[in-house]
Order: structure tokens, then C-alpha cells, then sequence
């Protein structure tokens, strides 16, 4: 723990005046914009007045969300039903400060308030960094999820008067790691390992005199305690039926969630997918991935292959594109890289009335859930299923067991003397 959050550790009878002045200096020290500490400002102002008028000196948590339902009617009980932005960022500011009288730690600076690196010399050490990843043969979406990581740092980094590599410290390490406490726990084993790769790669290259990659902790995320998301056969059959297939975006948004359901192909592959891809004669698709850059061999079913030429030849805007799905809008331009279709699925479950639980995942990722699933409903091999979906290994297919409930069922053993 740095000295900051041994500042705070203990706060059980703080003043909430006293809070609120330390909150606002670690805002400044984090490097958070003006605007945002002045919006922080105005709701610390709020929070003051409410606990004097309950004639509160001492901050408590409990008090802190009761503030939350008397002056914004955002109960705690109902914080899964968010409704506008503004309630977010009321409800956001209260947990920070939460999170702060509880550990003294606040969230490392959202780069959306600093999107780029002041310093020369870190600029320069994140291009060398890029170029690095690049000839390992990472995949892209690897490698911009190293360089996302790494930019984060370093704006940090900045935050603490630093500027060159070398005059990072073990101190810089740990204050960083103490601004990742808000994040979930699988987050925060994907910040580590990106760390890890950024440290390691700065000692090796001669820019830093001490491996600092020793310092961060081996914390990884429990993939065996996340069970995937997956939808009833009757709520996939609901989903498909709501699309308007008599327009151009109905018969597109229809072509790619079929093929999802039916083949399993991953959201960047779908928005890569060419035509050179298709090979209508031997009703295949072949392609490499754009996660393991292996290549694939998937069979054009008939429902898929009707639905793709329905797409192509009275939806599809006329381009001289490469790639099979377009937007909608002139210039007609391959899918953007950030499009993940939630807002399909979204609408289509809207339509189709279906209840989906703020627990489970209801995005194009989770219908390849389900298809794993009815495969293995089918007693599909998992080597099979592996290959379906394009997992490198086995073992990464084996986390659709969970799903298989009736298999588990007969797998179960019976206790000796019942239970």
C-alpha cells in the first residue's frame, strides 16, 4: 500500500469536510481534469449539506446511500436499473467516495480525459513498444489492447511528475497498482498481465535498469468461476423471427446473426468477412482469423448461404468493397472495427419481448455460447466443437461444460448414506 492510501487506511470516524478535502487533493494528484473536479466539487458540496442537515459530522457509507434515494430517488436496491447518464455519474461518484473512506484508493485517470502522452520520451518509448508487439506477430487486437494499457500508464506516469523512463521507481508501480482497486477482478488481472508485458519489455530492451515486471503481482482472473452466457433454443428461434427482413437493414442484421447462430464466427470476423471467403462451389467459408490467425474451414449451410444472397443482391449497397458486410450509409465503408452488433441483439430482444437477466451476457459473443452448447446437447466431441468455433486448444473449448447442465447431471455421484 503507498503512502497515500496509508493516509486514509484508517478513516472510521472521519469528518466527512475532512473526506471530502482529501478526495479532491488525490483528484488533483491523479491528474483529473478541471471540469471533472469541478463537477466533483459541486456534488461533494451536496453530500456536506445532507449530512449537516441529518446533523452528521462523520462520514458513514450507509448515510452516503441513503443520500443517493433522498435527493435523487436512486435507491440502492435499484442501482441495476440505471436510466440516464446523469444518474450513473451520481451514483459513480458516491461508490468513489465509498471506495475511498473504505482503502483510500480512488481509480487510476480515465484516459478519456487525457487521451494523449505529453512527454517525447514516453511517446517514443510507446511507438518502440508497438513496433515490438508487432514483429513478435501478435495478433491486432492484442497488440492495441497492449498499447491501450500502456498509454494508460504512462498518462499516469505523467500525473506523478515523471517523464522519462528511467526515473520510474518500484513507488510508481505500487501507486499505480493502488489506483486499480475499483476495477473488477478480472479487469484487474488483464491490467497486470499488460503491465507485466510493458515492464518486461523495458528492461529487455536496455530503457530501464530494473526489471520492475518483478514487482507486479501474478493475479489472474477466474476463468473457472465464470460460466457463459448462453440462450434457450425458443428465445434464438424469437430473436431471428423479430428481424424486418424487408429492408436493406433488416436483411443484412438477418445474414449476420444467422451466421453467428449457425457457425459461431466471432464479431471481427464477421466484420472482416470477404468474398473471397466464400466458396459458393464448394459451399465453404474459409478464413483466418482475426484472434489466433488460424485458419478455418466452416460449411455455408443453406439457410446461411439463402440469407447472405438475399443480403447481397437487395440489400447490399453497390461498392466496389471487398468486404461482404457494408454500413448503410454512403460512403458505404466495411463495418467499423468497434462494432460488436449489441445493438442487434438489443433491439431484437425488444421486439421479441424477451426477459433477459442483467446477469447474463446478451451479446453476439453469447450466441457462440449457446451453439456450443447445443452442441454439446448433440454429443459432439469437444475436438469437433473446438474446431467449429476456431479455439486454439481444447482446453479454452472446455469452458463450455458448464453450460451442458444435463451431462453434469449424469456425471454426478451419489453420497454414501444419501444427503
Amino acid at each position: 500500500m503507498s503512502h497515500y492510501s496509508e493516509e486514509v487506511a484508517s478513516m472510521e470516524d472521519v469528518g466527512i469536510r475532512d473526506l471530502v478535502d482529501r478526495y479532491l487533493q488525490n483528484l488533483a494528484r491523479l491528474g483529473y481534469c478541471r471540469s471533472s473536479i469541478k463537477n466533483y466539487k459541486v456534488f461533494c458540496r451536496q453530500l456536506i449539506a445532507y449530512f449537516e442537515g441529518c446533523g452528521l459530522s462523520c462520514f458513514s457509507e450507509q448515510h452516503a446511500l441513503q443520500f443517493l434515494d433522498d435527493s435523487y430517488g436512486l435507491s440502492n436496491k435499484e442501482a441495476l436499473k440505471e436510466t440516464t447518464r446523469n444518474d450513473r455519474h451520481i451514483r459513480q461518484m458516491v461508490r468513489k467516495i465509498i471506495r475511498f473512506h473504505r482503502d483510500g484508493t480512488i481509480g487510476r485517470i480515465s484516459p478519456s480525459s487525457k487521451k494523449e502522452i505529453a512527454s517525447e520520451a514516453l511517446r517514443q518509448t510507446l511507438s518502440l513498444y508497438t513496433h515490438d508487439n508487432a514483429a513478435r506477430g501478435l495478433a491486432l487486437r492484442t497488440r492495441e489492447s497492449l498499447k491501450r494499457s500502456a498509454t494508460s500508464f504512462f498518462i499516469f506516469v505523467e500525473t506523478q511528475a515523471i517523464t522519462r523512463i528511467a526515473e520510474i521507481t518500484p513507488q510508481t508501480i505500487l501507486a499505480y497498482l493502488d489506483t486499480l482497486a475499483v476495477y473488477r477482478y478480472r479487469t484487474i488481472g488483464h491490467v497486470l498481465t499488460c503491465l507485466k508485458s510493458l515492464l518486461r519489455f523495458l528492461y529487455a530492451g536496455g530503457l530501464h535498469p530494473l526489471d520492475l515486471s518483478r514487482i507486479v503481482p501474478r493475479r489472474q482472473a477466474r476463468e473457472e468461476g465464470t460460466i457463459p452466457s448462453v440462450w434457450s433454443h425458443d428465445d434464438v428461434l424469437r430473436l431471428i423471427a423479430t428481424i424486418d427482413r424487408g429492408n436493406p437493414c433488416g436483411k443484412r442484421d438477418y445474414a449476420i446473426l444467422l451466421t453467428v447462430c449457425r457457425l459461431g464466427i466471432r464479431a471481427g470476423d464477421i466484420r472482416n468477412l470477404q468474398f473471397d471467403h466464400l466458396d459458393w462451389n464448394r459451399n465453404l467459408i474459409t478464413f483466418a482469423q482475426s484472434k489466433t490467425g488460424q485458419t478455418v474451414d466452416l460449411p455455408l449451410l443453406k439457410d446461411v448461404g439463402w440469407a447472405l444472397i438475399d443480403y447481397l443482391r437487395h440489400g447490399r449497397p453497390e461498392s466496389d468493397s471487398p468486404y461482404v458486410f457494408l454500413s448503410l450509409n454512403a460512403p458505404y465503408r466495411r463495418l467499423s472495427e468497434g462494432n460488436c452488433f449489441y445493438h442487434i441483439i438489443r433491439r431484437c430482444l425488444s421486439l421479441a419481448r424477451i426477459d433477459a437477466s442483467f446477469k447474463q451476457k446478451v451479446g453476439l459473443h453469447s450466441l457462440r455460447h449457446t451453439l456450443a452448447g447445443a452442441l454439446l446437447d448433440q454429443r459432439t466431441p469437444l475436438p469437433v466443437i473446438s474446431g467449429i468455433l476456431g479455439h486454439a486448444s481444447v482446453e479454452t473449448t472446455g469452458v463450455y461444460l458448464k453450460t451442458a447442465e444435463k451431462d453434469l447431471r449424469e456425471c454426478s455421484l451419489s453420497m454414501p448414506g444419501g444427503v
